[in-house]
């Protein structure tokens, strides 16, 4: 970043406000034509590389892994607003990481930066299977820290949760998460040879406007309806089958940093993954904030505090609602038109509200139709809860 750079956002983080372009990743499952990039499952394919862009990553200061090799990417930009317009808006090539190691006092406030650095804590993505992503779980937090070689690059395990949107569900609306009860870590490798893995693991139907919460260590394999996903930021991952729809898996792909499969196994949470109670316990159901009513809107819970490592809500203006929360948070425009801090909101927009901004009083308001915007937080730094 130049001087120049500097002043550009200094500018910009005058308003209160940092609007960043859509990111899409490339992966080994197919899209299913909702994000806009194309109107046909399957539309994004890159013949040369054998990959579609089936994921959005929003407000990331993450690389994405894949199983093929890949030029880099994950990395959210800035866009800048021109000169003193509203309206107008123009790539400026500064990353969302490089924004933070320049300005992140001023972006996420002295408790954050100090805490976690330019790594903004939380990664959200809108997923968009045409077809299921196959079996796996992901590592937590104190095995990547104990098996440092194994995930070089990572600083975080993965939590995630899911909200599944208003949308065409797909061909396998249904979730697999968990595993059986009696179900071992040798039952589980035979079952994997056998390619009869998901045999082992219960479902739950994505149902439209409600959630699940999956901990690390926790086999799933999510569906195909379009999901918003809120997660540590973090892309570490093992596969639990050999093949991915018709496309066979290398042991490299499969359990990238472990010699074998078998010694990867051994960070799934067998004990949670079995618990009969696991589908009642983790599943979200939206909570209601009814004093924010008062405010002028209505805000629930999609992504409760009790998850800890991150938060959300939805929240609906249908003409001023002046909301203030006690730390910065990312804003996604679901549908509607309308202002924030008297910066114009359209479908699909996304910024992040700065600290300074986010702890005053600052106002929503709606052009016409109900304005829908999803709310989403990183966790606290522990001393700030």
């Amino acid at each position: 970043m130049t001087k120049d750079d500097d002043a550009l956002l200094d500018r910009v983080l005058d308003h209160g406000l940092l609007f960043l372009e859509p990111t899409y990743v490339r992966r080994l499952y197919m899209d299913g034509g909702r994000l806009g990039l194309t109107t046909t499952p399957g539309g994004t394919y890159l013949s040369r590389v054998r990959l579609w862009r089936p994921e959005r990553w929003i407000a990331s200061t993450v690389s994405s892994s894949h199983p093929l090799p890949h030029s880099p990417e994950g990395l959210s930009k800035l866009v800048i607003p021109k000169s003193n317009s509203r309206r107008q808006i123009s790539s400026s090539g500064i990353t969302f990481r490089q924004a933070l190691e320049r300005r992140g006092e001023r972006i996420l406030g002295r408790e954050y930066i100090s805490a976690y650095g330019p790594d903004f804590p939380v990664l959200i993505k809108i997923l968009d299977p045409g077809e299921p992503i196959v079996f796996h779980f992901h590592a937590n937090d104190a095995d990547v820290r104990r098996y440092r070689d194994r995930f070089p690059g990572q600083r975080w395990g993965k939590d995630e949760a899911y909200y599944f949107l208003p949308a065409p569900k797909g061909t396998v609306p249904y979730t697999h998460v968990g595993l059986y009860s009696g179900v071992t870590r040798r039952v589980l490798a035979e079952a994997i040879e056998r390619g009869r893995a998901l045999e082992l693991s219960p479902v739950f139907h994505q149902r439209t406007g409600e959630g699940f919460y999956v901990p690390a260590g926790i086999p799933h394999r999510p569906g195909t309806a379009l999901t918003l996903e809120i997660q540590q930021p973090s892309d570490v991952y093992t596969l639990l089958e050999h093949r991915w729809g018709e496309r066979p898996l290398s042991a490299g792909q499969m359990h990238p940093g472990f010699v074998s499969l078998h010694d990867a196994l051994a960070l799934i949470d067998y004990d949670a993954s079995t618990n009969p109670r696991l589908l009642e316990r983790n599943r979200l159901i939206p909570e209601p904030i009814p004093e924010t009513r008062a405010r002028g809107g209505d805000e629930e819970w999609i992504f409760p505090p009790r998850l800890r490592k991150f938060s959300g809500k939805r929240l609906v203006v249908r003409t001023r609602y002046e909301s203030q929360e006690s730390g910065p948070y990312v804003a996604i425009v679901w549908r509607g038109r309308g202002r924030l801090l008297s910066r114009r909101l359209r479908p699909g927009a996304e910024a992040l509200v700065t600290a300074a901004a986010a702890t005053r009083p600052h106002l929503y308001e709606a052009d016409g139709e109900p304005l829908e915007v999803f709310k989403l937080f990183p966790p606290a730094p522990a001393r700030a809860r």
